[in-house]
């Protein structure tokens, strides 16, 4: 499936900090599926984080699309550590 159409709806500066990895859509829905590169985010570069792979998924809905209800799918790989 063609992605970079896709690119064209997200928020911009999302593809600074995320992979957009795939695409599934369907009559009623579009999922967007997104994960966190592995790089530390340049702003927590001098804070304690962790990453141990990708944590549970977060679905977050977004404005519709041509009648289609819109959900990214943000796969999140870094931690602040809390001390």
């Amino acid at each position: 499936m063609e992605l970079n159409g896709y690119r064209l709806l997200l928020p911009e500066g999302t593809l600074d900090y995320f992979d957009l990895v795939d695409v599934k859509e369907s009559v009623n829905e579009v999922v967007i599926y997104l994960e966190e590169k592995n790089i530390v985010p340049e702003k927590y570069t001098d804070q304690d984080t962790e990453s141990k792979g990708f944590y549970d998924p977060v679905i977050v809905q977004d404005f519709p699309l041509r009648g289609k209800k819109v959900f990214l799918n943000i796969r999140r790989r870094w931690l602040l550590k809390k001390h």
